[in-house]
């Protein structure tokens, strides 16, 4: 239960977006510019923190229904996995969008999770969290490197395992890459006479950072930073007195329990992140550029005038046929 001062943060907090959505000047836009070739790190998480995806028992079964759905989803959507580990109530996935398809991507993906794992544990309810999902762009090499390296080591953070290749969930440790491994299709699931492949590929891809280094020192460079973040992390286990759960353990984890933790509330999930301050405003002020001109256009649109959207426009101009301007702001 959250106590009065988080009650009292959150009304505060809600208060400020309330005061910085007044002060827009233009109607407020829930759209998002989507641009080919952008990278994104992508979270989603369970509704009410619960342990929906955790490993169980039955941890490779999982690992395989995940699998299969990530690879049919990248491989119709054309979009690039980098890193990808799904944690017991969340995932954190590391992709790159070449053609602009992100939306279709992850509208895929999790509705495959959703359903297969609600067939799985004879529930009917939603799977995923009602949020907002957050999507991120780093605009460094080392930022990007320090994304990935987060999502491999989620596990370990959390106190699950001491080790991250040791997660037995769906994990891409220990993937080199441009690794292909193959996923069969779950026949507790799919229909064998329907339209989905009996097997999926998933082939790793090498984020397009650090062009001077090979696709071997690439590798070994992430998992020198991998090693490094485990040990800061036993640090401060050490220092608290905290000890990891272990395997054991989390196959005893029962997916209708969830963590004994409050979730912050009201808050703004961020589109941009970075340690250069200056950087993630001009990418801010970019994005608030742009819901200016598509404001513009829909008041336009809606007018009955000649309209024509900023580019990065993606659902207006998939599913409604408005003209868009070739170039991004």
């Amino acid at each position: 239960m959250a106590t009065s001062a988080q009650k009292q943060a959150s009304a505060a907090r809600r208060e400020t977006n309330r005061a910085r959505g007044n002060a827009r000047g233009y109607e407020r836009v829930r759209a998002r510019p989507i641009y080919p070739g952008r990278r994104y790190k992508i979270n989603r998480r369970c509704i009410s923190q619960l342990l929906l995806l955790a490993p169980g028992a039955d941890a490779a079964e999982l690992a395989n229904f995940i699998g299969y759905c990530l690879g049919d989803s990248a491989a119709k959507t054309g979009v690039q996995v980098h890193a990808s580990l799904w944690m017991s109530n969340h995932h954190h996935t590391d992709v790159t969008d070449p053609d602009a398809n992100i939306a279709p991507f992850k509208q895929q993906l999790h509705s495959l999770v959703a359903r297969g794992r609600n067939s799985q544990l004879g529930r009917n309810d939603s799977l995923w969290s009602g949020d907002r999902a957050c999507d991120t762009r780093r605009p460094t090499d080392d930022e990007s490197l320090m994304d990935l390296v987060y999502t491999l080591t989620n596990p370990v953070k959390a106190g699950l395992v001491k080790w991250s290749r040791q997660w037995p969930g769906f994990t891409t440790m220990g993937w080199r890459f441009g690794e292909t491994r193959t996923f069969k299709r779950p026949s507790w699931f799919f229909d064998a006479s329907g339209t989905m492949p009996e097997e999926v590929s998933l082939t790793l891809v090498r984020p397009a950072i650090f062009l001077e280094l090979d696709d071997d020192e690439l590798y070994a460079k992430l998992m020198a930073a991998v090693r490094e973040r485990e040990r800061e992390i036993h640090r401060d286990m050490r220092r608290r007195g905290r000890r990891f759960m272990g395997l054991q353990k989390l196959a005893k984890q029962r997916w209708n329990s969830a963590p004994q933790t409050v979730a912050e509330r009201f808050t703004v999930a961020p589109k941009h992140a970075g340690d250069s301050k200056r950087a993630v405003l001009a990418e801010i002020e970019r994005d608030r550029e742009w819901e200016r001109q598509y404001a513009a256009a829909r008041a336009l649109l809606l007018a009955g005038e000649p309209a024509v959207f900023p580019a990065g426009t993606y659902w207006l101009r998939r599913f409604a046929g408005v003209e868009v301007a070739a170039r991004a702001p």
